[in-house]
């Protein structure tokens, strides 16, 4: 089960990243979540959620799926550093500490519903 739409991801939480890479980090993303709290989530269970904690489990979503993109684009970009003739390019990577504390600080956002007994 996906926890948010490319409409919310777009109208409501501002993402950048086309349709066709949305749903599948998506997934990805909603599976992390999964990992991540005490209850298992139905529609049923979503739908008995506050307004505002359900907006929150789609915000958590929707920067999961960012943060995922982030980490994908930057295990294919393994340049670090190049320079010819005083032009210099680099690129930026991830490591697992900034992507593991990253991934914290957005799984603490998801409400406390979800995430009080743990």
């Amino acid at each position: 089960m996906v926890y948010a739409d490319y409409e919310y991801y777009i109208e409501k939480y501002f993402g950048t990243l086309p349709e066709n890479s949305f749903e599948p980090l998506m997934l990805k993303a909603s599976k992390e979540i999964d990992r991540n709290i005490n209850v298992r989530l139905t529609q049923n269970s979503i739908n008995n959620l506050s307004e505002e904690a359900q907006d929150q489990l789609k915000y958590t979503a929707c920067a999961l799926t960012d943060l995922i993109a982030k980490k994908q684009e930057s295990e294919n970009r393994k340049l670090t550093s190049i320079s010819i003739d005083g032009v210099s390019k680099s690129f930026k990577t991830i490591s697992k500490e900034e992507y593991a504390s990253s991934k914290k600080d957005i799984i603490n956002f998801l409400p406390d519903e979800l995430t009080r007994f743990l």
